[in-house]
């Protein structure tokens, strides 16, 4: 079961919309950075860097907003997120990348799109510069662990999608 039960997280476009419209006052408001994130259909991978103690503030009025207009759009009552949020901190740069890559491959993983970048609802197109369609992303953190690099990061992701392609064909 996931975090909201038998509901998805994200019913159409408008949902996703409203909630990155949501991420965005959160960021604005406790000024954290977000280098990635990946909207899948019953959850969400994000990296977010905060300096401050604001993570549970931030993520309980994220949640608790997104879950009042999720209620009120889709004529549903009661608790809509179940569990908490899950986090962890990221140790070096190393972390970064490698957890860089499993945000942005989720959908891959999935088998949701053939690539990250064909994925709507993840700014890894946006890191690349093939859309500007999430300019709150700030992954310039993740490109000075590559020498700055966008080519050297789209090798990466690339590396790792093969990765899972061939732990998947020996299944």
């Amino acid at each position: 079961m996931n975090a909201t039960g038998n509901w998805p997280y994200f019913v159409d476009g408008i949902d996703r919309r409203r909630w990155l419209g949501l991420l965005e006052q959160v960021i604005d408001d406790h000024a954290w950075t977000v280098p990635a994130f990946c909207q899948m259909t019953t959850h969400v991978h994000a990296i977010v860097d905060v300096r401050d103690t604001s993570l549970s503030q931030g993520m309980q009025y994220l949640n608790r907003e997104y879950s009042k207009r999720f209620n009120a759009c889709h004529d549903r009552f009661g608790h809509f997120v179940r569990r908490r949020f899950g986090s962890r901190r990221i140790i070096d740069g190393r972390d970064l990348l490698g957890t860089y890559a499993y945000v942005v491959l989720n959908p891959v993983k999935e088998g949701m799109c053939p690539r990250a970048e064909d994925w709507r609802w993840s700014s890894y197109a946006t890191t690349l510069g093939l859309t500007e369609d999430f300019g709150f992303v700030e992954a310039s953190v993740v490109i000075a662990e590559l020498s700055g690099s966008v080519d050297a990061l789209r090798r990466l992701v690339t590396a790792r999608a093969s990765l899972l392609a061939e732990t998947d064909l020996s299944r």
